[in-house]
């Protein structure tokens, strides 16, 4: 063989002849088969020999490209590398603003403590004060009405607490253009009011007063009574006929 096409040529001549042999005989044994009768299947035979190894075929196309396989491992670090040659030398910058307050310091140490100053002058004596009041100088006064008055007396000092209490006082019947003071109580519309203040109002009209008692319903006319007794026979009248200016009867 002179090249592999020479080999391949010939190696095509041998299987064609192979495959001529191989099929005529096939075909003899067809037609042997077809000109007998159908038999019954028989039982499996044996399985034969394996054949003769094929010849390789050609290579197929390219396929195509797989996926991205995962990333590996990062590599370690390399070396540093020699030191460069030192740079020019940069241009000047140009002249900034004036910069910030820098922070607040920290407070500084406590200073020691002064000496002690020299002691003053001793004062004079101070007058003797007022006695107090005492129980003994005590009265309380009644006006009669709501007002309690505390009064304290020694020589010619004189101390007054007085004070009010809102006990309600009837004041009768109200009337137009009367003060009545916190507390009082009068009678107006067939009820009874006490004012809750200073006032010269009329109950009723504001809230100046306050409703206490209201006026009962009229009650029914009561059933008539029996007859009483007769009463004592009056003296005679005089007979005023025929009577002068001056009182004298005249005929």
């Amino acid at each position: 063989m002179k090249n592999a096409k020479d080999f391949a040529a010939q190696v095509g001549v041998i299987v064609r002849d192979y495959l001529a042999r191989q099929l005529a005989t096939l075909d003899e044994r067809l037609a042997a088969l077809e000109a007998r009768p159908a038999p019954q299947r028989g039982e499996p035979g044996e399985r034969g020999a394996p054949g003769v190894d094929g010849v390789n075929g050609r290579d197929g196309a390219p396929g195509v490209d797989g996926a991205r396989g995962l990333d590996g491992v990062n590599g370690r670090d390399g070396a540093p590398g020699e030191r460069g040659a030192p740079g020019e030398r940069g241009q000047d910058g140009l002249p900034g603003d004036d910069g910030r307050n820098g922070e607040r310091g920290a407070d500084g140490l406590n200073g020691r403590d002064g000496m002690h100053g020299r002691d003053g002058a001793a004062g004079r004596d101070g007058k003797d004060g007022a006695d107090g009041f005492g129980f003994d100088d005590l009265s309380v006064d009644y006006d009669g009405e709501r007002t309690l008055t505390l009064r304290f007396v020694r020589g010619e000092r004189v101390k007054e607490f007085p004070i009010v209490l809102p006990v309600p006082l009837d004041r009768g019947v109200w009337r137009q253009g009367d003060t009545h003071a916190r507390g009082d109580g009068v009678t107006h519309g067939g009820s009874w009011w006490i004012a809750q203040r200073d006032t010269q109002a009329k109950p009723g009209e504001g809230d100046d007063w306050r409703l206490a008692t209201k006026k009962g319903r009229d009650g029914r006319d009561g059933e008539r009574g029996e007859k009483g007794d007769a009463g004592i026979p009056g003296r005679n009248g005089r007979d005023l006929a025929n009577l002068g200016a001056d009182g004298s009867k005249w005929a």
